[in-house]
């Protein structure tokens, strides 16, 4: 594309920003002011994805409370991570939220936030879909107790039993959580 700023142009100008609460309500209301009407007021299909982004070097006392540990993965275990909510319509997704994600914030209080967000857009869960990085015993009890359907990848660990010994052969496989 011609006439766009760089990816380090505008992580430069966003860089100076100090408030990166008020920049992600101001994003939110920017998303949830354009969205069509045929999604408020009926159930859904949402997606909710969990984005990190590798931060390298000694951290700055500024961006301190934003940084997420996770994983090794793009030789960091540093990360900003922030968290998304889609409707998925006819294969076309659409944001509704977006949510930074602070450091020692639990995965159940990212969803609960991002959950909350679509209060005033009267937006239904019909099923929710989550990704990997949710996979986790407490979001898995939040989600069963409030009686809201969800799909999520299970995360394979170890080297027999657990979700190992579900996985057999090439095919999907669906079972209830115990």
């Amino acid at each position: 594309m011609e006439g766009v700023p760089s990816s380090n142009k505008v992580r430069f100008h966003l860089n100076k920003l100090e408030d990166i609460t008020q920049l992600e309500r101001q994003v939110n209301e920017a998303l949830q002011g354009c969205i069509p009407e045929r999604i408020a007021n009926h159930r859904h299909r949402l997606a909710i994805d969990l984005h990190l982004i590798p931060y390298y070097g000694a951290p700055e006392e500024t961006v301190l409370p934003y940084l997420y540990r996770s994983q090794a993965k793009a030789g960091t275990t540093t990360f900003f991570a922030y968290a998304t909510v889609y409707v998925i319509r006819r294969h076309q997704r659409v944001m509704l939220a977006i949510h930074a994600i602070a450091r020692g914030e639990t995965l159940v209080a990212t969803l609960t936030y991002l959950l909350s967000r679509l209060d005033p857009l009267r937006v239904k869960v019909e099923r929710l879909y989550l990704d990997r990085g949710f996979y986790s015993v407490p979001v898995i009890r939040w989600l069963q107790a409030l009686r809201m359907p969800f799909i999520m990848p299970a995360v394979i660990r170890g080297k027999q039993g657990g979700t190992r010994a579900l996985c057999q052969g090439r095919c999907g496989y669906q079972t209830p959580y115990i």
